[in-house]
């Protein structure tokens, strides 16, 4: 009895570790015995070796899965030429017996190196380099085997947690500083969990605390008993963050805030259980800005109400379905119409009208604000240009939201579009919040500089509802303060409200700025600004924001019928 082609197995054999799966054995196996299927191999001992190569044929998927049993196939083998060699009616050749030593001591080492491979490409494909913790490929993994005993057994919970405030720290501390930020934030969360006690603690068995993508963890909870107990893990882990974290040498104060959901009574599967806590989470921040929330089927159909909007939204976006209305600013010392804001406004095809409340914060959380804010500032530096060569000296205000601010581009974008309208830069007003404003005063300043060195005005919204810092804003480029309706509508009702609006208006003058009383609707409220030197007021008592047409119409009836109750100023 012969074995021929000790070579053509050690060929095949390199073959089978290249090319893994049923076929690339079977031409290993063909390549051993020519002419003969890999299963038909007459061999006395043969069907041994068969059998466990049929086993590693199925089971081999992947290259690593097949070396690593690979090993115990030679082993076989081995003792299968043994046995073969004993018998007296076959004798092997020495050359071939050590060739197939040499091949199964090749291989073993090779096991052996795979091995070690296979555990540094499993660390880097389940470990967070940034902080070392697992990552979401490890938890989900987890959620996968130990989820179904929520079914049957102790419910489960997910919380899926959002660092508060990271990004604005994190521009400041600069990136090696806020790895180690997150690596700490991490190492507190752990500390935190292992100091429970009691029964608290012994809920925590097969508990994962991970790192997902940015800012965000997610801890997930095999035993949680009941929603006090998960509230208990919460209040833990935002107690956390009380202590203010020093980083490069910097203190820096952070919040938490999360997301719950309970397994299997809101979520049967992984994806669900991610996509219920996200939904909580999204509504904490549109709620309060931070804390921690349930899931509940409400934000569910929320969620598929919001999903449709959304699509409703990039349907306009593409379609330029929003309009830009125009409300007009009168100046109280003479009385004219001097400028008017732009407005956004989404009329659907259907005529339907849809509320600036329910789609500009979905466009500032999708960023299709940005789309719809330039669409906004072509139409109204357009309809400026028609006002001037009509012979009105009208200025038009345009918002920028944060998201626009944002953009490395805005200087570029606003000088292209007034260049394309063919509007003088002096004509253009731009309005940023207070907040954005006090937040990244380095951006105002250099988004502005160009443009204010042409001309255009920067006006600050809403003043008096954020948290200022007066030495801040005295070092912007701003021209205008726009007193936020809130203070105006309560002139008649909140005995502070007249002195907070004296004290703007002081300020401004101050300063050497323009301001714009918003929301006037009584001639009360505009007697008290006209008084108190306030420069402009817009709002219902003169008009609500009109179609291009329509405040063309509203300018030239106010000129030719200035002694019109409504329009009367003074």
């Amino acid at each position: 009895m012969t074995i021929p082609g000790f070579a053509a197995w050690s060929a095949a054999i390199a073959t089978v570790i290249i090319f893994v799966g049923v076929w690339a054995i079977e031409q290993a196996y063909g390549a051993l015995i020519e002419g003969k299927a890999w299963t038909d191999m007459s061999l006395p001992l043969w069907a041994i070796f068969v059998l466990l190569s049929a086993s590693s044929a199925v089971a081999a998927v992947t290259a690593w899965f097949f070396a690593r049993e690979f090993q115990n196939v030679l082993v076989n083998f081995t003792r299968y030429l043994e046995v073969a060699q004993s018998d007296s009616t076959a004798r092997l050749s020495n050359v071939s017996f050590v060739e197939l030593r040499r091949l199964r001591s090749v291989v073993i080492r090779s096991v052996g190196k795979l091995r070690r491979d296979n555990e540094a490409l499993r660390q880097t494909a389940y470990e967070d380099p940034r902080t070392g913790m697992p990552n979401l490929i490890a938890l989900e993994e987890h959620i996968h085997k130990t989820l179904p005993r929520a079914k049957y057994e102790t419910p489960a919970a997910l919380i899926v947690l959002d660092l508060d405030n990271f990004t604005r720290s994190s521009e400041r501390l600069g990136a090696l500083a806020s790895e180690a930020l997150l690596k700490t934030c991490g190492e507190r969360m752990s500390a935190a969990l292992a100091s429970l006690e009691g029964p608290v603690r012994n809920g925590l068995k097969d508990s994962m605390l991970a790192a997902m993508q940015a800012d965000s963890f997610a801890l997930y909870l095999p035993c949680a008993v009941s929603r006090d107990y998960v509230s208990n893990i919460a209040r833990a882990i935002r107690l956390a963050f009380a202590e203010p974290f020093v980083v490069a040498g910097q203190s820096v104060t952070l919040g938490i805030s999360g997301g719950i959901v309970i397994a299997p009574e809101d979520a049967d599967t992984v994806h669900k259980l991610f996509r219920h806590a996200e939904l909580a989470l999204r509504q904490v921040r549109s709620d309060t800005g931070s804390g921690f929330r349930y899931f509940s089927p409400r934000l569910n159909r929320v969620a598929r109400g919001k999903y449709m909007l959304e699509a409703e939204l990039r349907d306009a976006v593409a379609n330029r379905e929003f309009k830009t209305h125009f409300q007009p600013k009168i100046d109280f010392m003479t009385g004219q119409v001097v400028g008017a804001e732009a407005l956004a406004r989404w009329i659907r095809p259907n005529g339907k009208i849809i509320s600036p409340n329910t789609f500009i914060p979905l466009a500032e959380e999708t960023g299709l604000v940005t789309q719809i804010g330039e669409q906004v500032l072509e139409a109204a530096c357009e309809s400026a240009r028609i006002w001037m060569q009509e012979g009105f000296n009208a200025t038009v205000a345009v918002n920028v939201s944060p998201r626009q601010f944002q953009a490395t581009d805005l200087t570029e974008t606003v000088l292209s579009i007034l260049k394309r309208t063919g509007l003088p830069p002096n004509r253009l007003e731009l309005e940023i919040t207070e907040s954005m404003a006090v937040s990244e005063p380095e951006k105002v300043a250099r988004v502005m500089r160009p443009l204010r060195s042409l001309g255009t005005k920067l006006a600050i919204d809403d003043f008096g509802t954020g948290h200022s810092n007066l030495s801040i804003l005295t070092q912007l480029p701003f021209d205008v303060f726009k007193i936020d309706r809130q203070f105006v509508s309560a002139l008649e009702s909140d005995e502070q409200a007249p002195a907070i609006i004296e004290m703007i208006l002081a300020m401004a003058e101050t300063l050497g700025l323009k301001t714009v009383a918003e929301g006037v609707e009584t001639e009360r409220q505009a007697d008290f600004l006209r008084r108190r030197g306030c420069s402009m007021a817009q709002g219902f008592l003169y008009s609500s924001g009109l179609p291009h047409e329509a405040f063309m119409d509203f300018i030239r009836g106010w000129t030719s019928n200035s002694q019109s109750p409504r329009q009367k100023v003074s």
